[in-house]
């Protein structure tokens, strides 16, 4: 018996599907299924009972729930105590976060926590990837901590979340465009122009797509990109439209761009989030904490407004 053997075991129980319990677990299900039928072999009992494509507990297998659960939490709290033991004055915080650590002004937030410790040394580990990634991250436990808008986050009740922010969605466009006079425009309106848009990495390119697709409005994708940066600088240099939230757009570096409001409000919640079952360091939960004292990022960004150059209202 092993630690994955537990792992797998408790994936099991949960999703009731040796193919989800694979999916989740990150091999094959082929691998799950023998690695349980040794598991059952070397127990002597017969955990599971298979019905169809589900699988259920069998009384033997209810009270192997019981061991296994205590078994991983231990093994989890005995690596980190020997981690922080070994590290005493190492001290490490994984965070995961879409990109908008600079847009959102998270890095003040960081340095704020790190200047509240001088003693020892913190070491802030932070992965800036797509929605996709970082929630795998999460999931799987390479970070600690995550960023993510919380539309498209699954299995809502295994973790904890302190709601960031509401980001409301605008369409941006030069000042030049039409559009740019109007105090608020339709998706119908925005469809007659040329889109400029993240790309399908980016969950707010979902968002758009869905918007559009679930009013049965046609619509036409001029350029897609990765980074919303290069996004408003194409939106300087061409004719096309963009819708993103607003919380992204730099009026400061790009002065030639203007915002207006959707007549039909597009909001995206944005969330720090840490998994439920996961033991985490007791330095990650001091930051939690901090985070959770700071939250909104309301603040934050006002701060962040103030020296940019940015107002609240960028409505023209």
């Amino acid at each position: 018996m092993n630690i994955s053997q537990l792992k797998y075991f408790l994936a099991l129980v949960r999703f009731s599907s040796f193919s989800k319990a694979a999916d989740y677990a990150n091999i094959s299900q082929s691998s799950m299924s023998k690695q349980i039928k040794s598991l059952e072999s070397e127990l002597g009992a017969t955990l599971f009972r298979r019905e169809h494509s589900k699988v259920f507990l069998t009384k033997a297998g209810d009270a192997f729930f019981v061991y296994a659960k205590q078994t991983l939490e231990s093994h989890e709290e005995m690596l980190l105590s020997l981690k922080e033991q070994m590290n005493d004055e190492i001290q490490t915080v994984k965070i995961g976060s879409i990109p908008v650590v600079s847009a959102y002004n998270l890095n003040n937030a960081i340095a704020e926590f790190v200047s509240l410790h001088p003693k020892g040394t913190i070491v802030i580990d932070l992965m800036e990837s797509t929605q996709y990634s970082v929630s795998k991250a999460l999931r799987e436990g390479h970070v600690d901590i995550a960023l993510l808008r919380t539309e498209y986050i699954q299995d809502h009740d295994d973790y904890d979340r302190i709601l960031c922010l509401k980001d409301e969605f605008v369409m941006v466009c030069r000042e030049d465009n039409n559009l740019s006079a109007k105090k608020s425009v339709s998706l119908e309106d925005i469809a007659r122009y040329p889109l400029a848009i993240l790309d399908a990495s980016s969950s707010i390119h979902s968002i758009i797509l869905n918007s559009f697709k679930s009013g049965n409005i046609p619509f036409k994708v001029r350029f897609m990109t990765t980074r919303h940066e290069v996004l408003m600088k194409i939106l300087q240099k061409d004719f096309c439209v963009s819708l993103i939230p607003e919380r992204l757009v730099n009026p400061r570096l790009f002065p030639c761009l203007k915002t207006v409001p959707l007549s039909e409000p597009i909001i995206s919640e944005v969330a720090l989030m840490k998994n439920k079952n996961r033991k985490l360091s007791r330095i990650t939960m001091i930051f939690w904490e901090y985070m959770k004292n700071i939250m909104p990022f309301d603040t934050l960004q006002e701060d962040y407004n103030q020296n940019s150059g940015q107002t609240a209202d960028r409505s023209p």
